[in-house]
């Protein structure tokens, strides 16, 4: 791979990398998200499936009646035309419904019921994999009920994901196919839940609560979807045959490149620091940074790894993590496994490590090895602002 074939690889890139940014510029920013708040929830299929049901169900306190199941049906028969209107005036949405076709039984996510027509919602917001036979046998069992089923409603965060009609027979696919649409949470290339159901929702909602949930919802989906469409361009663009011997080049310069930026930021804070009379001190590959002051012989701030993935740092006086009438400092961790990290890095906090792509963006800035820094010296000036002894 010469210079030249380098420079050739990366000026094809840009098209796609910019139409890729554009793209995930237009998702809308979560900011002050009620579901982001819940976040040991929002991840959950029956989550997806709670929030669905209530804004379809005519009965539900948000008091638009029919309004929202007819946008979706909207939205079904902008997909493909299945759905008649008349059918569901006095419809009923239930969550969960057990089937049983004789010989399986299942549970269909949402099922919403009109006069003897039915569509099935199959929620794979969580992308989720299908159970055997998973629609086929929701077919049989409603058709023995004797519902018309109108539309399977497949919904997932990942626009290219179908259903698995591996185990199906052939006039089971083709009755299941005549009726099948996928709709993703958001893609700007197919009919989606966020522009094509929830945007008209909100537009056309006269209740101020309903509006809010209805907003907040699009916004969890817009930031939960994967971003594989926006990205298929640049992954059959580096996976071409002419290709991928320079991408395959250039994943095998991974770890040296992450290695490169790390040592230039040690560098940069090591630099700061003599700047400002300290001594940093790191011990090989052992992940551990140790800062010392000739003004403060018995202290030491430490950055250290502990464990697989966690990371300890703060002040240690003669190895100790506390000392008897210190005030708490606030650079100071409490304990390893309860630290206190004010400036909330996550790089610091497990979340990530070393080579991740967030720390590494983080070390390329200069703010951040300011902060680093300016957190050092802070707690060494606290030490003399407490009188604790040096």
């Amino acid at each position: 791979m010469t210079q030249n074939e380098l420079y050739s690889f990366f000026e094809q890139l840009k098209e796609p990398l910019r139409q890729y940014k554009e793209n995930k510029e237009k998702r809308m920013d979560p900011g002050f998200n009620v579901f982001y708040l819940i976040s040991d929830y929002y991840y959950r299929e029956t989550f997806h499936g709670d929030i669905i049901a209530a804004l379809l169900s005519p009965d539900e306190k948000h008091g638009e009646g029919n309004l929202y199941v007819n946008l979706f049906i909207d939205m079904i028969n902008r997909k493909k035309q299945l759905v008649d209107k008349q059918y569901y005036v006095d419809c009923k949405v239930v969550k969960e419904h057990s089937t049983n076709d004789g010989e399986l039984t299942g549970r269909i996510d949402i099922l919403i019921m009109g006069n003897k027509h039915c569509i099935v919602i199959e929620n794979k917001l969580n992308n989720a994999p299908d159970t055997y036979r998973q629609l086929p046998k929701y077919y049989r069992a409603l058709k023995k009920r004797g519902f018309t089923i109108d539309a399977f409603v497949y919904l997932p965060l990942d626009p290219n994901k179908e259903p698995n009609s591996s185990s199906w027979d052939s006039e089971i696919r083709d009755l299941i196919n005549e009726r099948l649409v996928i709709i993703p949470a958001y893609s700007a290339k197919h009919v989606n839940i966020v522009e094509n159901w929830l945007t008209p929702a909100e537009e056309r909602t006269s209740d101020a609560d309903a509006r809010f949930i209805i907003r907040q919802y699009k916004s969890l989906l817009n930031n939960l979807t994967t971003d594989i469409m926006d990205n298929r361009e640049i992954i059959d663009f580096l996976s071409r045959d002419d290709n991928f011997e320079t991408t395959i080049n250039i994943l095998d310069l991974q770890l040296e490149f992450s290695r490169r930026i790390k040592d230039e930021f040690l560098d940069g804070i090591k630099t700061k620091l003599e700047e400002h009379g300290f001594e940093f001190l790191r011990e090989g590959n052992k992940d551990k940074i140790e800062i010392k002051n000739s003004d403060y012989p018995s202290w030491r701030y430490n950055i250290e790894r502990y464990g697989n993935s966690g990371w300890l740092r703060g002040l240690l006086y003669n190895g100790a993590q506390l000392i008897e009438n210190a005030k708490m400092i606030d650079a100071w961790s409490h304990h390893p496994r309860n630290a206190d990290y004010p400036l909330g890095w996550e790089y610091f906090e497990g979340k990530s490590d070393w080579n991740s792509l967030h720390t590494l963006r983080e070390m390329k800035k200069g703010d951040f090895a300011n902060e680093i820094v300016s957190e050092i010296e802070k707690a060494f000036f606290e030490i003399a602002q407490q009188g604790l002894p040096r």
